[in-house]
């Protein structure tokens, strides 16, 4: 993502990283760049996937959307000057995969492993090697289950702090679950101009409202 990305770093970036989703097999995921041409169809006030797996609402205004994929897998982020940035970062699945999710206890090292052993090293410590995991925690049961967590990437905002010379920390919820044979990760950014939170400092409130965001995206999202 182009406002994410140290220009240093960016061409280390480029090729597709294996990861493990406890599945038995290696999955492929392209780290993405900002890229210049939506790949999804934008039309009626919404996003739709260029693997047709989902369709996005979009808020109004003066937003900009960055995304990317190959067959199997892709990312896209919605942001705005005023630090917003939410968005899908998504991956098809092995044909075993359903008997992963069956097994409650390895359906959760899935999603936990989805951000721990990907996103954490993979995504985020390319741009800041501080980045690091707030807070986690799994929600709901059965098909509502998902994997909960906050992680803090410094400097990676999209907000420039005139006085001090440097982006803001980003903060950013995140969300892992799985849908019809994909699995997802849903990120919004918590740290804004309008509702500034503190990464060494969140309390209680914060975490709930992250809490109530995801699920309110998650339940947004329209899935064939």
């Amino acid at each position: 993502m182009k406002e994410d990305m140290n220009p240093n770093k960016r061409a280390a970036l480029g090729a597709a990283i294996p990861f493990s989703l406890f599945f038995g097999t290696v999955i492929p995921l392209l780290f993405l760049s900002g890229c210049a041409t939506t790949k999804g169809k934008v039309s009626d006030g919404s996003y739709y996937a260029p693997l047709g797996n989902f369709v996005l609402p979009l808020d109004r205004g003066n937003i900009r959307i960055q995304d990317k994929n190959d067959a199997r897998s892709g990312m896209v982020s919605v942001l705005d000057d005023m630090g917003n940035n939410e968005g899908i970062t998504y991956v098809g699945l092995p044909a075993n995969a359903e008997a992963v999710h069956n097994d409650p206890e390895k359906r959760d090292s899935a999603y936990r492993g989805f951000v721990r052993d990907y996103a954490l090293p993979g995504l985020f410590r390319p741009v800041s090697a501080q980045s690091k995991i707030l807070h986690e925690e799994f929600l709901g049961s059965d098909l509502d289950r998902a994997f909960f967590a906050v992680a803090v990437i410094p400097e990676a905002s999209s907000i420039m702090d005139a006085k001090m010379g440097k982006k803001w920390d980003s903060v950013r919820a995140l969300l892992v679950f799985h849908q019809n044979k994909f699995m997802y990760m849903l990120h919004s950014e918590i740290n804004t101009v309008l509702d500034p939170v503190h990464a060494a400092s969140l309390t209680d409130k914060d975490l709930e409202a992250a809490r109530k965001k995801m699920q309110r995206m998650r339940a947004s999202i329209r899935f064939p």
